[in-house]
């Protein structure tokens, strides 16, 4: 009965090694908030934490001015909030932030796409059936326009007057609406 007893007195103990990770989790996930930009930071729905959305604007203040302490106390600070606030608003931020993380990298993974495609159709000698694949999967896509802005761009390097390099990468992003197709072009 006495070593039952025993058992039963640690069944809430926590490591000192765990409660480390733990910390470490929740420093982690406070930097990941404090370096989102601000348009981003601003969709975070806090809910009920407004003062942790104080504080966080705090520490992006610091971090801004490259003030090394300060930021570390108020990294310390927030980390403590976190660890005070509720599991499920914790889970339901962490939600929100790894949402935007993923739109963000999505969003660049696009763009590497659209400046790979880019390139292949400014360095391919028979660009003329990229364009043709292209104009076939997304209908916004003119190959007239596109084609001259292609003759335009490597007549650009040749002389170096105006960017139509930039120009024709912003029509492939406004134009090019089925990202699949971009994938199956570049492989």
């Amino acid at each position: 009965m006495y070593y039952t007893d025993k058992i039963n007195e640690y069944d809430d103990w926590i490591s000192k090694s765990q409660k480390k990770r733990d910390s470490k989790k929740l420093n982690v996930f406070a930097e990941q908030i404090v370096d989102l930009r601000d348009n981003e930071f601003e969709r975070i729905d806090f809910g009920e934490a407004d003062f942790l959305k104080d504080e966080l604007i705090c520490a992006k203040k610091f971090k801004k001015n490259s003030q090394f302490e300060p930021f570390r106390r108020q990294m310390l600070h927030i980390e403590r909030l976190l660890r005070s606030c509720d599991e499920t608003l914790v889970s339901h931020l962490e939600e929100q932030v790894n949402f935007t993380i993923s739109k963000k990298l999505a969003n660049n993974t696009k763009f590497h796409r659209l400046e790979q495609l880019r390139n292949s159709l400014l360095t391919s000698d028979d660009y003329m059936q990229i364009v043709n694949k292209l104009s076939y999967s997304n209908e916004s896509v003119d190959k007239n326009k596109l084609r001259q802005l292609i003759v335009k761009a490597r007549d650009n390097k040749k002389t170096g007057n105006v960017n139509y390099s930039t120009e024709l990468f912003r029509y492939l992003r406004d134009n090019i609406l089925n990202d699949e197709a971009v994938k199956e072009l570049l492989k």
